[in-house]
């Protein structure tokens, strides 16, 4: 990156440009519109810088802060909550800073000739803010980057990937709008987000990654097993669920990890219980975090379990196996209880079970999943 004026405190270089922003008037349908650059854009210390499109009609254009005010400004609260950001400790900014509208009043997309003309802002406020990490929102952001430093990545083949760019790294992440979810729902982003915070911390920065301990339960207070870390990693993309639900969706889980990988991941074994697969360790492990990373408690008598107050461990799963706790998480973690069991049913181990039983085979206790093997692979392979 380029280092300009180092005689100056950074806060002055700020004050500076937001100075020299306001008298820009490049961009004929924008040189009366506010420009969105100011100490509410957030701290000029951080390690994370967020680019979004252009300050939105309802949103910043009438709020001064940028994703705030609208609805984009929400779904942007959500995911930064979800993931224990604050905006105190984040900065963003836009491709353009000022809104474009439509002849009719509405939002519009700034043309790239727009984007070009407040290139030199952008380049200058990351030159300034020097973050590890430069998060883009959306398709445009992303574009204007690659104007400023070519680095031909597509949106879609990319997001929640971390590339070297510019001196710094580029987090691709889809536009938390409403128009944008039509691309990538609220739940995938809010993985993304939490990939995010696996390889930055605002303040902190960059996050040495960390090789995955063995799958052997040790001490608590040294390592979490897999499946607490499974169960953390769960609770965080939702916030909390029933205990129903984390039951199913470690099976599926477990049951996804054993065809790609070849074996379960959380679980060794899942039994035969009344309301479907269960693995007999998840109490035990659940307890030990109890208090700390979960919180378990009833309502009208439904047992549920949500993110705890005080987590003591930071999540050290492979990618790999990341990558498959967010594909359940996606495909069925929205779904009531009624309609995850029925999808856990219709997997091919419980389909081999209920086959078993129609035929007078007892089945309760026995194993669905056990290590590298289904119980079709089980009770044929003993008959």
């Amino acid at each position: 990156m380029i280092h300009s004026c180092e005689n100056f405190s950074k806060a002055t270089r700020f004050n500076d440009l937001v100075e020299s922003v306001q008298h820009c008037n490049l961009c004929p349908r924008m040189c009366e519109r506010f420009k969105v650059l100011s100490e509410a854009n957030g701290s000029i210390d951080s390690k994370v810088l967020f680019v979004g499109e252009a300050p939105g009609r309802l949103g910043a254009d009438r709020t001064r802060i940028p994703l705030f005010g609208d609805k984009t400004g929400d779904n942007f609260e959500k995911l930064l909550s979800n993931i224990g950001w604050k905006r105190n400790q984040i900065f963003i900014t836009n491709a353009v800073l000022c809104n474009p509208r439509q002849y009719n009043g509405t939002n519009a997309t700034p043309t790239r000739e727009e984007v070009a003309n407040c290139l030199a802002y952008l380049e200058m406020t990351i030159n300034l803010i020097q973050p590890d990490v430069v998060i883009s929102l959306g398709a445009t952001a992303l574009e204007a980057l690659d104007l400023l430093s070519p680095h031909g990545l597509q949106l879609r083949e990319s997001v929640a990937q971390l590339v070297p760019w510019f001196g710094a790294n580029l987090f691709p992440l889809y536009h938390p709008g409403p128009r944008a979810m039509v691309h990538r729902s609220l739940l995938k982003q809010r993985t993304d987000f939490f990939l995010l915070s696996k390889v930055v911390h605002p303040v902190k920065g960059l996050i040495a990654r960390k090789k995955p301990r063995s799958k052997a339960i040790e001490i608590f207070s040294i390592s979490p097993s897999p499946m607490q870390q499974v169960a953390r990693v769960l609770l965080e993309l939702c916030g909390r669920m029933t205990y129903f639900k984390m039951t199913k969706l470690m099976y599926l889980i477990d049951l996804q990890a054993l065809e790609r990988l070849g074996h379960t991941v959380a679980s060794d074994v899942y039994l035969r219980q009344a309301d479907g697969p269960w693995s007999p360790t998840l109490d035990m492990e659940l307890e030990a975090m109890q208090g700390y990373e979960v919180r378990r408690f009833f309502v009208r008598g439904i047992p549920l379990v949500a993110m705890g107050p005080s987590p003591r461990f930071e999540i050290q799963l492979e990618d790999n196996i990341l990558e498959i706790v967010s594909s359940v998480f996606h495909r069925y973690g929205s779904m009531s209880n009624a309609g995850i069991k029925a999808a856990v049913y219709r997997t091919q181990p419980m389909r081999f079970v209920l086959q078993q039983e129609d035929k007078g085979r007892k089945m309760l206790n026995t194993p669905v999943l056990y290590r590298d093997k289904t119980a079709g692979d089980i009770f044929q392979k003993g008959s």
